[in-house]
């Protein structure tokens, strides 16, 4: 298992974004400078994140992102799953019908839990715990 690197640039951003005023507007421009992403990377993540209602985005001059909620109510895995979709480990644990050996396999059990763990932690942290350090 391993976050993508636009999940590292998502909570780059967003926590960079947590820890401003909760009115400030950020262009992707502004962010992408700040947060040291790739302008065009960094538009693809903004809009996903805008996507799955973890940032408001308005047009013009004055446009821009902010958070859609606020830091105590996006949690890591919001974030995460935003832009890699779910946690993924291996195939059997979440289809054990594509394995011949899932009634008998040792190693599914134990990769299960840690999936398992994985995710409960990432739902246990939310933007505020990171900016309070909890």
């Amino acid at each position: 298992m391993k976050l993508t690197k636009a999940a590292d640039y998502a909570l780059r951003v967003m926590l960079f974004i947590a820890s401003s005023d909760k009115d400030k507007t950020f262009m992707r421009s502004e962010l992408s400078e700040i947060c040291d992403i790739p302008d065009s990377f960094l538009g693809k993540i903004l809009q996903t994140l805008a996507k799955n209602g973890l940032l408001d985005s308005s047009k013009g001059k004055k446009g821009g992102f902010k958070l859609s909620k606020s830091p105590e109510e996006i949690t890591l895995y919001d974030i995460v799953t935003a832009i890699d979709g779910d946690v993924y480990i291996n195939e059997c644990i979440d289809k054990p019908e594509v394995c011949k050996r899932s009634d008998i396999c040792k190693i599914n059990n134990v990769l299960a839990k840690i999936k398992n763990n994985f995710v409960k932690e990432l739902k246990n942290y939310t933007l505020k715990d990171l900016l309070t350090n909890k």
